[in-house]
């Protein structure tokens, strides 16, 4: 009896972690599509309403749901208060404090690091072409993320049950 339970304990366990996985792909899509969001209302902002980076993010920070809305309003708080520091070092260090949990791969991190070294000192033009760049670079890796989705899920999911069979069997 006390075998039976241990080994649906193992395969519950390997199916979890492959699901589990499997859910990992889902919530960076998710990012990816919150980020892309973020940068195309600061993009209306800053264009379109001529809004300071501190208005913009202000304003963005109202619509944006979860952590991106209480990235960017932390982000405005500090601006306010941290006179003298750089944004580029302001915008990192608010990203690591609220945003850094989430499941994006190393280069969409950067990517999403460097945004912030991006913003706020060029001229209008500049800001427009820098922040269509990092939409360009963010929509790429949403779209090679789309393609390879179905395939990983599936093969995450299976080794984990498989994985857990395995497992299951070894014990046996």
């Amino acid at each position: 009896m006390l075998k039976t339970a241990g080994i649906l304990m193992i395969l519950t366990a390997g199916a979890g972690l492959g699901f589990g996985k499997s859910y990992e792909l889902s919530m960076r899509e998710k990012s990816l599509g919150q980020i892309l969001l973020l940068i195309r209302w600061l993009k209306g902002e800053i264009l379109s309403k001529h809004a300071s980076l501190h208005d913009a993010f202000q304003s963005v920070s109202r619509r944006m749901p979860g952590v991106y809305g209480e990235f960017l309003l932390k982000t405005a708080e500090h601006m306010e208060t941290s006179k003298g520091m750089q944004f580029a070092e302001l915008y990192k260090r608010c990203a690591e404090e609220t945003v850094g949990k989430l499941p994006l791969s190393e280069k969409e991190w950067e990517m999403f690091l460097a945004l912030g070294g991006t913003l706020g000192y060029l001229d209008l033009d500049m800001q427009r072409k820098q922040l269509e760049f990092y939409e360009e670079e963010f929509g790429h890796s949403m779209e090679d993320l789309r393609a390879e989705m179905p395939a990983k899920k599936k093969v995450y999911q299976s080794l984990g049950v498989m994985g857990g069979i395995l497992l299951a069997i070894l014990v046996w």
